[in-house]
């Protein structure tokens, strides 16, 4: 059997791990500094009102980050998938396969399941606040006192819900990347789910380890079936904090 990746399977998941670390860095960042500023902005405005508004742009600038972010892991693994792929005579230019890369980018940011993904990023984070109102006023806290209890609380939630996004985000818009590659390709593929095999894996992707499907095949995950890991369509408990790796089987 011939990978069109890494050859041994827990290798793969070393490197692929390795490079959505880099990628997670900048996208964490980001999304911490979205979220920080309007839970900052709710606490001025409850400060002021006594209303816990709605963040001016929330979405649309968690929208411009995850943007970002899936151009960068779609043709960061797209080119993986391309550059092995290169001996075995392909047709498609760098250049034409860069730009259809950025274009399935915005594609999968743009759908259904990954906008929804976003409404409840910025959902959540009203909803943070809103918790902590309520708590500042069951410790007998004025406005003002809550206001500022907010302020206190925002660097270590942002920090933990900006971490959690962003490796299970830059992990599915990667394995993604990696799968719509391998189609332009044009190659006859297979696909491996590869699973990280440790104590933080979850038995139903540990039991999934190995098994091949074909190129329009889903996977068969618990009770759910996923087109590749972190495949946001899957159910939450699937796929959020997925460290699985999708690989190819060549048919020669």
């Amino acid at each position: 059997m011939r990978r069109l990746l890494d050859q041994d399977p827990r290798r793969e998941v070393r490197r692929q791990g390795l490079i959505l670390d880099r990628l997670e860095v900048g996208f964490r960042n980001s999304i911490a500094k979205e979220i920080r500023r309007a839970s900052l902005e709710m606490a001025d405005f409850f400060e002021a009102t006594g209303e816990v508004g709605i963040p001016r742009d929330h979405v649309r600038n968690l929208e411009k980050a995850y943007l970002s972010m899936a151009i960068v892991a779609v043709n960061t693994f797209g080119a993986r998938v391309f550059n092995h792929s290169k001996n075995a005579h392909i047709d498609l230019e760098r250049k034409d396969f860069a730009e259809t890369m950025t274009r399935l980018a915005f594609g999968y940011i743009g759908s259904e399941a990954i906008r929804k993904r976003i409404t409840a990023v910025a959902d959540t984070t009203r909803n943070q606040i809103i918790r902590a109102v309520a708590a500042g006023f069951a410790d007998g806290l004025g406005q003002r006192g809550v206001a500022g209890y907010i302020r206190d609380l925002v660097p270590s939630f942002t920090q933990a819900r900006a971490g959690l996004i962003a490796r299970t985000e830059t992990h599915g818009a990667a394995q993604f990347g990696a799968n719509e590659a391998a189609k332009e390709t044009g190659l006859k593929l297979r696909r491996e789910w590869i699973s990280a095999e440790d104590h933080r894996t979850r038995d139903t992707h540990a039991a999934a380890n190995g098994q091949i499907v074909g190129q329009e095949e889903t996977f068969d995950i618990g009770d759910s079936r996923l087109m590749f890991p972190g495949d946001p369509n899957g159910e939450a408990g699937e796929v959020i904090g997925c460290r699985c790796v999708v690989g190819f089987i060549v048919d020669d």
